[in-house]
């Protein structure tokens, strides 16, 4: 990890955090392709793909003798991936879990903290996916989060 690097300490933190759900069984930092399901037996579900993006820095201050910017707020969005499998209630499954994961996501005080810079963002946005997508036995879906964080030059 980059010393500086707030994207992956983020990364890291909300992959601990999703660890922590009893419910999740697993939690990869790789987005699963519909195939990869089979290699996953039905006790290693339900897995959470964690997948970063690039952040999206916006200039903040400009430098007092150079006029460059020295800070940046950036927002970073993550998407979580969630697949399980239950082919009797899947659509009870994906509430729950759906409802966990958003629970522990707004309650995550290492992450977001109102006495900034305690936590290591200033905000999160939670959007879940309209769309579901079963295939018996298996259920997806998508939870959109979006970080604001401020960070200087040394790193992203």
């Amino acid at each position: 990890m980059a010393i500086n690097s707030k994207r992956e300490q983020i990364l890291e933190a909300l992959e601990n955090n999703i660890n922590d759900i009893p419910a999740i069984v697993k939690v990869k930092r790789v987005q699963l392709a519909f195939a990869d399901l089979e290699n996953f037996a039905g006790t290693q579900l339900p897995l959470v793909a964690v997948v970063g993006k690039l952040p999206s820095p916006s200039p903040h201050r400009a430098g007092r003798s150079t006029g460059l910017h020295d800070k940046f707020i950036s927002t970073l969005t993550i998407e979580l991936f969630c697949y399980a499998m239950d082919n009797v209630n899947p659509d009870t499954l994906v509430s729950n879990l759906a409802d966990d994961l958003w629970a522990k996501i707004h309650s995550d005080t290492t992450l977001i903290t109102e006495a900034y810079p305690k936590g290591l963002t200033l905000e999160v946005v939670v959007s879940p996916e309209v769309t579901v997508g079963i295939w018996d036995p298996y259920v997806v879906f998508k939870m959109n989060c979006s970080y604001k964080y401020v960070h200087g030059t040394g790193g992203i």
